[in-house]
């Protein structure tokens, strides 16, 4: 993801905890008089299903207007309006609002949008709302935070009563995800130019196609939901089993994990690894690790010395062990890392070629002697002192206090500098430059590609574009033909040529060791038993966890 919100900071555990469960628990029997009955034939008993799904979400959600939803709150923005696109469960793309599309030439896409759709509140989608919507994310006045999905678009122009073309300035190869995403939602215009700036929030509400509609929102403690009965896909889609959804914003791991193995609520997506033995220990429910399109790593700011030293930078990715951090402290959080910016799940085309790839690519293993050796090649042989930027979360933590006991061995002294992840999130993504340099000297950082591609990881960390204020490139690097590979690579229609350019880009990135990938990202979910529906999603989930798909049992 661009925009770093998917993780957020971690608080420890208090008083005031317990009093957020009780506030669950008394909201989720509250609720437990939605049900659907079925009344057993060879007895007059009633057996009664909870037909409220209960999800506890690890930060608030900041904005239901689709053109900013781009962190976790997104779970509920997919429950209430709609994309243009969607994600099945092996990543490939299904018509959603429109009915079909296709791709005429290299940059010219025409998209046939469905007829007798409706919002929830009865009235019919029109052309103009379809438009109007996609325009919303290119208005540079309301700096849509998917804004940068639609740089490569010259036009969006109605060619047809039902029919939109979307013309591009240049070939994309990852145009045809974009509305998968967020990035391809709409919205009534006349709904959200009369709600104006209160769009999307408590006050003024959010109106979609989609099959749940708000019915409460307390911004700082839950938001609830309620089927939408003029759903325009409840003929094919059947009566859900879920007919109420009730999240509770819980920041706190502690609370949120008691709430899960305790049965108050139904769904934790954000389960902290330090926790995971109290999950498998709880009868209740089941724990669902799911491999990520992402990664977290050590970014050395490239700008700045003496991390500008290409060999400070080999000495430094030498004097880690993957399988020591792997082993003692990622455990079930990650997947053991193959060094490179591209987890195995974004092997989505030539994949073979990939495979293959990951098995010769130069890498950085454990060698302290080898570490030594590059530090002594460097012009800071006798080592130097420095500091890490990490926020507060366990993992990210352990994991620093080890890279500082192993540099310390080749003779760097680490400060660890612990901000908010608020605050790393923004030095992350170009926040607080100065002269043009980034203000820290290496940052422990997480990403996640926005779509099923491995240029969704390359280019947002390592094309130069995303150096100054607002990019991702986190660690500031530079390499004139990584851009143009990468540039080549995003022009070309051709799978095996994209693949073949990434790879060349790869050899370039990982010999300069811009940053040390010390996992790829797992998802840690704890589900209640009775919840069924989810073990089939990919690490696209973000963007297509349907609660209306989801199964509930007594």
């Amino acid at each position: 993801m661009k925009k770093g919100t998917r993780a957020t900071a971690k608080a420890s555990w208090s008083a005031a905890a317990l009093v957020v469960v009780v506030a669950v628990l008394a909201a989720v029997l509250a609720l437990a008089g939605c049900q659907k009955k079925t009344t057993d034939g060879d007895s007059d008993q009633t057996k009664a299903v909870n037909t409220t799904l209960t999800l506890g979400l690890e930060s608030e959600a900041f904005s239901m207007d689709p053109i900013y939803s781009y962190d976790y709150g997104t779970t509920a923005v997919v429950q209430v309006t709609e994309s243009l696109l969607y994600y099945d469960n092996q990543d490939q793309l299904q018509p959603g609002l429109v009915e079909s599309w296709q791709q005429v030439d290299d940059t010219t896409y025409t998209y046939q949008v469905r007829q007798n759709v409706t919002f929830s509140d009865g009235s019919a989608m029109t052309m103009e709302d379809v438009l109007y919507s996609l325009e919303r994310y290119r208005d540079p006045d309301l700096a849509s935070d998917l804004s940068w999905m639609y740089d490569s678009v010259d036009t969006i122009t109605q060619t047809g009563d039902w029919e939109f073309t979307v013309k591009l300035k240049a070939p994309d190869a990852t145009w045809k995800h974009v509305f998968a995403t967020t990035g391809g939602h709409v919205q009534k215009k006349s709904f959200v130019e009369a709600a104006g700036d209160a769009n999307g929030t408590p006050a003024g509400g959010i109106l979609g196609t989609g099959p749940y509609k708000v019915t409460d929102w307390d911004s700082t403690s839950q938001m609830v939901m309620e089927y939408n009965p003029n759903y325009w896909n409840a003929a094919t889609d059947g009566e859900p089993d879920v007919k109420k959804i009730v999240i509770q914003f819980i920041t706190e791991d502690a609370t949120r994990v008691l709430a899960s193995t305790s049965g108050q609520i139904d769904l934790n997506l954000g389960t902290p690894v330090e926790m995971v033995e109290d999950v498998r220990k709880s009868d209740q429910v089941n724990l669902i690790e799911k491999p990520s399109m992402g990664l977290y790593f050590l970014a050395f700011n490239c700008q700045k010395p003496p991390f500008d030293d290409v060999n400070v930078r080999r000495a430094i990715s030498s004097a880690f062990d993957a399988q020591v951090i792997q082993d003692s402290i990622v455990k079930d959080c990650g997947t053991l890392t193959n060094y490179l910016p591209i987890p195995a799940t974004l092997y989505s085309f030539e994949k073979d070629s990939w495979t293959e790839y990951e098995k010769t690519a130069n890498k950085y293993p454990y060698d302290l002697d080898k570490a030594k050796e590059y530090l002594s090649k460097s012009a800071y042989p006798d080592g130097f002192d420095c500091e890490i930027v990490v926020d507060e979360r366990g993992v990210f933590n352990s994991v620093t206090l080890y890279m500082q006991q192993q540099l310390k061995k080749i003779g760097i002294n680490v400060k660890i500098n612990k901000l908010s992840n608020d605050e790393v999130v923004t030095w992350q993504l170009g926040g607080g430059i100065k002269d043009g340099v980034r203000p820290y000297d290496m940052l422990q950082a997480e990403w996640g590609a926005d779509y099923p591609d491995p240029s969704g990881d390359l280019t947002p960390l390592f094309d130069s574009s995303g150096i100054g204020d607002g990019g991702s490139n986190t660690s500031a690097y530079s390499n004139k033909e990584v851009d143009r590979l990468l540039d080549e690579q995003a022009a070309s229609s051709d799978d095996a040529e994209r693949t073949r350019l990434m790879q060349e880009a790869l050899d370039i990135i990982v010999d300069e060791a811009p940053a040390y990938v010390w996992t790829h990202q797992n998802y840690l979910w704890t589900v209640n038993k009775r919840v069924s529906g989810l073990e089939d999603l990919s690490g696209n989930w973000f963007w297509s966890i349907y609660f209306k798909n989801l199964k509930l049992s007594e």
